[in-house]
């Protein structure tokens, strides 16, 4: 028997994405003011070796139906730019969606980067669901040369928010 995915409805979580989110923001706030709690953060092997993990948290902008209920984030996810400035690694990505009807939808997770500067969808579910907030972490970590954003979508005619990323040292 094929297993079927899962999202986690909105209503039944309001409050856990909101606090995760904060206590995050205070974990990352604390790492920058004590040199040896962000050593202690940050110091695994190099981003490519082993899965890498973000510790700064973004927030994509809520756009279309890509938002939480109280339409402040259309998502957020963990990144970290490598010791040499040359790349930057994406932990969990987080994608809100608001379904107003029973739909099918393709959720993604596109990278732009100076190998794919057209994006290339890096995760993806598909969900039929019925009309209600839901969100999804997707395990993206990895790292990409020259990332020069990441974006969310629910197909395109939801909304393709996005976070974009500085200019990277030359290798």
């Amino acid at each position: 028997m094929r297993r079927v995915p899962q999202t986690r409805q909105a209503t039944r979580t309001r409050r856990l994405p909101g606090r995760w989110l904060a206590a995050a923001l205070i974990a990352g706030t604390l790492a920058l003011l004590a040199p040896g709690v962000s050593y202690a953060t940050a110091s695994q092997s190099g981003p490519a070796a082993g899965g890498c993990k973000g510790i700064t948290p973004a927030v994509f902008p809520a756009r279309g139906f890509i938002a939480n209920p109280a339409r402040t984030q259309g998502g957020h996810l963990w990144w970290r730019r490598s010791a040499d400035g040359t790349s930057v690694c994406i932990g969990t990505v987080v994608e809100w969606v608001r379904y107003t009807t029973t739909a099918t939808k393709t959720w993604k997770v596109i990278v732009y980067s100076a190998r794919h500067p057209g994006g290339q969808v890096v995760a993806r579910t598909t969900f039929t669901l019925v009309r209600g907030w839901y969100f999804w972490s997707f395990g993206v970590h990895q790292a990409y040369s020259g990332l020069s954003a990441v974006c969310l979508t629910a197909d395109e005619s939801f909304g393709i928010p996005c976070i974009a990323f500085g200019p990277l040292r030359a290798s």
